[in-house]
């Protein structure tokens, strides 16, 4: 929808945080005669006042406001189609999701095109508002797209890169069918998929757009500790900053889409190299007391759990702090792993899904603690982990019922890990 389609239109904006301010900012800047109503929970009764609907990824497509909105004429949309629509047509456009790893993938894939000279403007789910970037003239604009944003998609990304898929965020979507629908409209979207070859999931899709695999042995691969582009070695993924199996898949992804874009993978590795741990993602914290602490507060999923205990599982002992909002997580991969390496994982648990967590454990001999809150969980795991060892934050849940987000539970892990003496 283009700004043209706006003019003289009653506009509602469903959500006033970082996208609804942004799209506010756009209409001022480029259709300064529309009326605009802010639309919250409190006056819902509003929408029916609207013409068009801008919605903030967080409210639900499916919730019957919207539902009922669509049977009623008004056209919803988001600041993220509205950047497509209007976004400057010389940049082009790396849309990056996927449950977990998004976010890194994407602000490596940034690093990596700036370090070769290119200029780019990283934005979406992290960082910028995408409609703070619909001026620009930057050669690239990377985007990470949750799969909020996935699901309504409109336009159409140069390159569409899909790192994994797990069940999340039932809440929003309803179901986890709908949840994988959702993220693979993105694909669906673009001109060119990058897709990961290791995920069972994404093959479950018949992807009909042009589509490049990445760790598979005839593209982008990592094969003894070594990263390929079929048969030619790039360079050492000693070069990667970043810890972890995950990560280096993750890695794949970018110096695939850098071979695409006609540029040399085998000259990435200096910026692999610089490029620093987003906060709370397997950030390395600091040490105490021969302790190391590592913070994976961004882990949801058991999945992402396993994922950080493997990445640290180089011998030392591990106490892992798990547990968060209960969404009827399936915890059997979880407990597979720390049964398999009880000798060195400890785990402690936080509610709320640490009762469940702890019961399961402890029935397969797993040394297990519950605590009732994060300053508890770290004194406990300071006294339980055995000198030389890690203590990781990888709640395998989301944050909501203590802490306000991810970022604020890994603070407060901080905060009592490496408090003063």
């Amino acid at each position: 929808m283009f700004w043209s389609n706006l003019t003289g239109k009653t506009i509602g904006i469903w959500g006033m945080g970082r996208e609804g301010i942004a799209a506010r900012q756009a209409l001022q800047n480029h259709c300064p005669d529309t009326s605009v109503l802010e639309i919250s929970e409190s006056n819902l009764d509003d929408i029916n006042r609207c013409d068009i609907l801008i919605k903030s990824p967080g409210v639900s497509l499916y919730r019957p406001e919207i539902q009922t909105a669509l049977k009623q004429g008004i056209i919803i949309t988001s600041g993220t189609n509205l950047f497509f629509a209007n976004k400057n047509p010389r940049t082009r456009v790396i849309a990056v999701t996927g449950t977990k790893g998004k976010s890194t993938t994407a602000s490596l894939l940034a690093h990596t095109l700036k370090y070769l000279g290119q200029s780019v403007e990283l934005g979406g789910n992290i960082g910028r508002p995408l409609l703070e970037l619909a001026d620009t003239s930057a050669d690239f604009v990377v985007a990470e797209l949750s799969s909020y944003q996935c699901a309504d998609l409109i336009g159409r990304p140069d390159i569409g890169v899909l790192v994994n898929l797990y069940p999340e965020h039932l809440q929003w979507h309803g179901s986890h069918e709908r949840y994988y629908s959702d993220k693979i409209h993105m694909i669906t979207q673009s001109c060119q998929a990058v897709l990961n070859d290791t995920d069972s999931q994404t093959h479950q899709f018949d992807i009909s757009i042009p589509t490049v695999w990445f760790n598979t042995p005839n593209g982008i691969h990592l094969e003894k500790e070594t990263f390929y582009s079929g048969d030619i070695p790039l360079f050492s993924r000693q070069k990667l900053s970043l810890i972890g199996t995950h990560n280096a898949e993750n890695a794949c992804a970018v110096l695939t889409v850098i071979q695409m874009l006609g540029l040399s993978p085998a000259d990435c590795a200096e910026a692999f190299h610089t490029f620093q741990a987003l906060p709370h993602r397997l950030q390395t914290i600091g040490s105490k007391d021969n302790l190391t602490y590592v913070d994976d507060s961004i882990s949801t999923t058991p999945e992402t759990a396993v994922a950080a205990l493997k990445a640290l599982s180089h011998g030392q002992p591990i106490t892992l702090i798990a547990g968060g909002l209960d969404r009827g997580q399936d915890y059997t991969i979880l407990i597979d792993y720390l049964a398999a390496n009880r000798e060195k994982i400890r785990l402690i648990t936080l509610p709320d899904t640490g009762k469940r967590l702890a019961d399961q454990a402890q029935n397969h001999h797993i040394e297990t603690v519950r605590t009732s809150d994060m300053p508890t969980a770290v004194s406990i795991a300071q006294h339980i982990t055995p000198v030389g060892g890690t203590i990781l934050l990888s709640p395998a849940a989301p944050s909501y019922n203590l802490y306000p987000n991810f970022e604020a539970r890994g603070d407060d892990f901080k905060k009592w890990a490496l408090i003063p003496d």
